[in-house]
């Protein structure tokens, strides 16, 4: 009877080892080494897996073979982490059985040497198969294409090339299943989120309001899709709110988000005709990346112009779109009174409005302008729009 206790403690402290490492490597990653998104990153789950199992293994090197099966409920600690899928868990299995292996004394040295080297190859691999980013800073920053400007780049060798859409099947609310790539020839705007959520339902009445901006033009198709583990919480969500657009949910969280590479939700991607996307993280851009298919394709090959990382939305004023063909507009005032800033802006819009027919624009004037002799200089950004009342917030927010 103690015998039997004793394995069985054997066997259950062997499941929970794997904690130990989860935790300390976690913690280091994100206080110490401070690595970006380390939780998208597949050789840290498969690190986790070879210690872990390892641990597990030594705790039960003595206990007999056909016990040592039940080890394996320790993959598990994987579904939260989002690494539990095809075709990660298999190389997960592998790390966790050769980790097993090497710890047991029947097993010849030469297949340990053998098993080992196999898990190396792969786990170098997996190592370098994904950029190695480290965070610089408490707040995450990113640039127009959602990229982090406040990191440093270990290393990358990913192909810099704009993403095509996966294969990816989702379900509809009558549990069909839906092909993204059946929208063929049309510009998608695509959004990830959860009713569990708060940010995404925060945003929904934002993301609505662009749909409805842009109802009339049939070449936009808007698609939400849920990550929810349970699909009758969003059906009854579909129902009582019955949001427009296409409302589809993923059958595999993890999978989804690795096929999207999705650090959270929520999430949003703009997709051109030919099936390209990339990440337009904030709602209120996709109205210029919708409204110009040119400049929806600059964005997604990143041939925009770069934005100064010094950039800092306190430090401007805002104005919301105007009629270009107003000939009241005053379009910024010092002091918020009604004083013109500077004649050019007045022959630079008005050339703006003749030669490519932008009906609004929106302004972002400096708060604070550099003195110059007598003068003050401001600095101002626009950019132009057929759409009426747009909200401008920072991407670095």
């Amino acid at each position: 009877m103690k015998k039997t206790l004793i394995i069985i403690s054997k066997i259950i402290l062997g499941i929970f080892s794997i904690a130990l490492p989860f935790f300390i490597i976690v913690f280091l990653l994100t206080n110490v080494i401070r690595i970006y998104e380390y939780d998208q990153l597949k050789w840290i789950a498969l690190l986790i897996c070879a210690i872990g199992f390892y641990i597990s293994g030594l705790i039960n090197r003595k206990t007999s073979l056909k016990l040592v099966p039940f080890l394996y409920i320790s993959l598990l600690i994987f579904i939260p982490m989002r690494c539990f899928y095809f075709p990660l868990i298999y190389f997960l299995v592998l790390f966790a059985t050769i980790s097993l292996l090497i710890t047991r004394n029947e097993i010849n040295k030469t297949i340990k040497l053998a098993s080992i080297g196999v898990m190396s190859g792969l786990f170098v691999y997996f190592l370098f198969s994904q950029p190695l980013i480290i965070r610089q800073g408490e707040s995450i920053k990113l640039d127009q294409y959602g990229e982090l400007i406040n990191g440093k780049t270990i290393w990358d060798f990913t192909k810099k090339k704009s993403n095509l859409l996966p294969e990816s099947v989702f379900l509809d609310s009558q549990s069909k299943s839906f092909d993204l790539k059946s929208l063929k020839n049309k510009t998608l705007y695509i959004s990830f989120w959860a009713t569990w959520c708060g940010p995404c339902r925060a945003e929904k009445p934002k993301l609505e309001k662009l749909k409805a901006d842009f109802k009339n033009n049939s070449d936009i198709v808007f698609i939400d899709i849920s990550v929810d583990g349970d699909e009758e919480k969003w059906k009854k969500y579909i129902e009582s709110n019955k949001p427009s657009g296409i409302q589809l949910i993923s059958k595999d969280y993890a999978k989804t988000r690795n096929l999207f590479n999705l650090s959270g939700i929520p999430a949003h991607l703009v997709v051109n005709k030919k099936g390209e996307f990339g990440k337009a993280r904030i709602i209120e851009n996709a109205y210029s990346l919708l409204s110009d298919s040119v400049h929806l394709n600059k964005f997604l090959h990143r041939k925009l112009p770069k934005k100064i990382n010094s950039f800092d939305i306190d430090n401007y004023r805002m104005v919301k779109y105007v009629e270009l063909d107003s000939t009241n507009t005053v379009y910024y005032t010092t002091n918020e009174k009604n004083r013109l800033l500077a004649a050019q802006l007045n022959n630079n819009l008005d050339t703006m409005r003749k030669k490519e027919k932008a009906k609004f624009i929106n302004l972002l004037i400096e708060k604070f302008p550099t003195q110059n002799n007598d003068s003050l200089i401001y600095k101002v950004i626009f950019s132009k729009s057929n759409i009426e009342n747009v909200e401008f917030e920072s991407e670095n927010e």
